[in-house]
């Protein structure tokens, strides 16, 4: 019986994009479909051990693919440092954010947010301060709010002058309430007449601290305040 001369492979002779492109469609990719240098390596290893040894590979496209894998372990290497130093900072900069948090206990805080909590001032009036931006001048309106978004009480506070943060009393607004937490809203009407809000700021006394799964959380009374909304801290 005859010897049979088994088929010669194909030269390979593709670029580097070639070899990705064949690599995908062998499935040797690494996880998420995504080349990696040990699959890159393989893919090439394997193209030159099965390449035409009468049309070999050329020299020229060898050195040009091994340098792009060169290249692309060098990234892969820059990217794990990367990696690392983001975990290192997101440790430091925790460590810092609680020191942070620490120090303010005892404190009065101006943090950005829409909550107020009016007490009784030992006469049996109901008061509470609240703080606001006023971005346009006109005439504002200064209304509280329960939990569900309903208007529960309201006063005029005048004409207000654009560019200005000011303090402002809840006063009449609060007639009839109980003492409690509430939100507020300064409105001041646009050049159309539509009353929109101003950014206002709760301001208070930390007393407490505790920790979620995204940071330091400071309490003022029944109030929770994360860092990242604090403007100013006092005293």
């Amino acid at each position: 019986m005859p010897n049979t001369i088994p088929a010669i492979q194909p030269a390979a002779t593709q670029s580097t994009g070639g070899l990705t492109n064949s690599l995908m469609r062998q499935g040797a990719t690494g996880p998420g479909g995504k080349l990696g240098k040990d699959e890159f390596m393989r893919l090439l290893t394997t193209q030159l051990r099965y390449q035409d040894p009468m049309n070999p590979m050329d020299g020229h496209q060898l050195a040009a693919d091994l340098a792009q894998f060169s290249g692309l372990e060098q990234l892969l290497n820059i990217n794990d440092q990367l990696g690392v130093q983001k975990d290192q900072g997101d440790v430091i900069l925790s460590a810092i954010n609680s020191s942070v948090a620490m120090g303010t206990i005892g404190k009065t805080v101006i943090a950005v947010g829409d909550q107020v909590v009016l007490a009784d001032d030992g006469t049996g009036a109901i008061d509470g301060k609240i703080i606001a931006d006023i971005e346009r001048e006109g005439n504002a309106t200064l209304e509280l709010l329960n939990d569900n978004g309903d208007v529960i009480g309201r006063r005029q506070l005048g004409y207000l002058k654009a560019g200005t943060q000011q303090e402002f009393d809840i006063g009449s607004a609060g007639n009839g309430l109980q003492p409690g937490l509430y939100h507020v809203r300064v409105m001041v009407p646009d050049a159309s007449g539509v009353a929109t809000p101003q950014t206002t700021y709760f301001t208070g006394t930390v007393d407490g601290l505790s920790y979620s799964p995204t940071g330091a959380v400071l309490t003022s009374g029944p109030v929770e305040i994360t860092l990242g909304v604090v403007r100013r801290i006092i005293g």
